[in-house]
């Protein structure tokens, strides 16, 4: 029988140890000890990595709990993954209309918080390409260097899925030479979703008729 200080309610009227609601405790505390400290590695690694906002730097942290898959990990056998990331950027809720112009200078975007908002405020798919095709190589870097966040790359193929046509082959291949180029992109290769990794084939298929085999393979090598 239990004598001591009562302090986490975890013995009963009977003087009992409720021993679950103990593991449930202590389970809880080493919980928030690992994100503490998983937390302050992100804090550590962003700082030394010089990022250009606090923006970045939040996103780091919010992000530092995602871990990679294993070497042996393969996406084919895992089933869980048949969702997509943001149901709402699903083509299927979208009306497609004539790519308008952009008016938005991309020479303003220098982190990936002023990328969302813009990429949010584009209401159909044509919006939302416009943006990707006023931004260079060099655009693309500047605003992911530090991560393309998880579901945001899934939503880029979608896009380019819809609205590619062969005029625009040249700038849509540049695009995707770039972002494998960018801050834990493998990670969000590997968390697409079905959907998603059956548009990028779509996406790889249609830009490969109008290139070149080296090329093919290049940009097969880097979304393998």
């Amino acid at each position: 029988m239990w004598k001591g200080k009562n302090s986490f309610g975890i013995v009963g009227k009977d003087g009992e140890v409720n021993f679950s609601k103990l593991e449930r405790q202590i389970d809880t505390a080493v919980a928030a000890d690992e994100r503490y400290w998983t937390q302050n590695q992100a804090k550590i690694r962003a700082v030394t990595n010089k990022v250009a906002s606090y923006e970045e730097f939040e996103e780091i942290v919010k992000a530092s709990h995602l871990k990679p898959l294993e070497k042996g990990d393969r996406i084919s056998d895992m089933d869980v993954f048949t969702q997509p990331w943001n149901v709402a950027s699903s083509k299927d809720n979208y009306s497609f209309t004539e790519p308008a112009q952009s008016d938005l200078s991309t020479s303003s975007l220098k982190t990936l918080t002023q990328f969302n908002r813009e990429w949010r405020k584009g209401k159909q798919p044509s919006d939302r390409f416009q943006l990707l095709l006023s931004m260079a190589e060099v655009d693309v870097l500047r605003v992911f260097h530090a991560e393309i966040g998880l579901g945001l790359l899934g939503e880029i193929i979608e896009v380019i899925q819809i609205c590619f046509s062969e005029d625009q082959t040249e700038k849509v291949c540049e695009l995707l030479t770039a972002l494998p180029k960018c801050g834990r992109f493998d990670l969000s290769l590997n968390f697409l979703s079905q959907k998603e990794k059956l548009a990028l084939k779509s996406v790889l298929d249609s830009v490969s008729s109008y290139l070149g085999p080296e090329k093919v393979a290049e940009l097969s090598t880097l979304y393998q």
